[in-house]
């Protein structure tokens, strides 16, 4: 192994300054975006309206059905007695009621979040 200093490599010597490129400043203003047309801000009114009212409603169902009686005496789990054993278990209900509201907090939260779509 050889351990001599490079002949390259002196003391002293320094290295040449690099060159930074200059990033040009940005517009004070930004240039006018063409307006989005009528229509597609009604469908989107119209979408947002759908959700919200889709979302409630359901949350609505989820949050109230499982304490009715429509939920104890349903005849599709008559020929399973473990799985109506399992959907009548209050766990069970309130879990769906739990879902329930979270929906109904969803619809609520897009209302309230809404903007009008921009280009």
């Amino acid at each position: 192994m050889d351990f001599t200093p490079d002949p390259t490599e002196r003391e002293g010597v320094i290295p040449e300054p690099v060159a930074v490129p200059v990033q040009q400043p940005e517009p004070a203003q930004k240039p006018a975006a063409a307006p989005v047309p009528r229509y597609i801000v009604w469908t989107h009114r119209l979408s947002l309206v759908v959700f919200v009212v889709f979302c409630i409603e359901l949350g609505m169902l989820l949050a109230i059905l499982p304490w009715t009686t429509v939920w104890n005496q349903n005849s599709f789990l008559g020929g399973y007695p473990g799985l109506k054993a399992i959907i009548q278990s209050n766990f069970v209900r309130g879990v769906a009621t739990g879902l329930g509201l979270v929906d109904v907090w969803v619809g609520i939260w897009e209302a309230v979040h809404y903007h009008d779509p921009v280009a």
